[in-house]
């Protein structure tokens, strides 16, 4: 693992240098190893952590979890800030909900932003951005960094303005999103009985069959498929 980080530092430097040459800078150092040992071993050590993280899938899962807050949190000096990857308000929201509500038992601030960027999953990306100084204001900019092609302090300020489905579950831990299709139906119908149906048949028999009984949430549904491997499925 640790020789395949170093492979994608010196390959990037070799194919993307427009990317990697502020590597070379001397105010850059760049460690390659454990990242949970290594914010262990330099608590209040940095005014500002910034992270990139990989989805939360895997390992990578947990960049997301409480310990790995709590790393972060002591590996600041006092009043430090952090920025970590968030996910997408779209795809991720109630996950979102949940990091918020871990990084404000845990910081004195956490507030959740998000941009706008094409390449990703439904063309936004969002933050979290947490501070160990009560009552920081992160929302608003303190100073104008000149010369940007996207950033300024109103893109600032909006980015932490949420649509309100996203504003209720995060804030408020109130979910208002509507209930469409089976989902709705399941509880438009959440008293009715329910039937169990065994169908037996293959092919063009079975299948639309099988489509016209589960569409009566009510139904559970059992399929006895009679072939080589004797198997049965049970969709509910």
């Amino acid at each position: 693992m640790l020789y395949s980080l170093q492979a994608v530092v010196r390959v990037s430097k070799q194919y993307l240098p427009h990317m990697s040459a502020l590597l070379e800078s001397p105010k850059a150092e760049v460690f390659i190893g454990d990242g949970f040992k290594f914010l262990a071993e330099n608590t209040s050590s940095y005014d500002v952590i910034i992270t990139d993280s990989s989805d939360p899938v895997g390992p990578a899962a947990s960049l997301f979890e409480k310990n790995y807050f709590h790393l972060l949190h002591d590996a600041l000096t006092p009043g430090g800030n952090i920025s970590t990857q968030a996910e997408c308000l779209w795809l991720h929201l109630p996950l979102i909900g949940g990091l918020r509500r871990t990084t404000l038992e845990i910081f004195e601030t956490a507030e959740y932003a998000f941009t706008t960027i094409p390449t990703y999953p439904s063309g936004q990306i969002g933050f979290l951005v947490c501070s160990t100084a009560p009552n920081r204001d992160l929302k608003t900019a303190l100073r104008t960094i000149p010369d940007t092609r996207y950033y300024n302090p109103d893109v600032h300020k909006a980015a932490f303005v949420l649509p309100e489905f996203g504003r209720s579950l995060i804030e408020e831990g109130k979910d208002i999103l509507p209930s469409v299709g089976r989902a709705a139906r399941a509880l438009a119908e959440p008293t009715r009985p329910r039937k169990k149906v065994l169908l037996l048949g293959s092919g063009f028999v079975a299948r639309p069959a099988a489509e016209y009984i589960v569409r009566d949430l009510s139904n559970d549904l059992i399929i006895g498929v009679s072939d080589d491997s004797s198997s049965c499925v049970t969709p509910r």
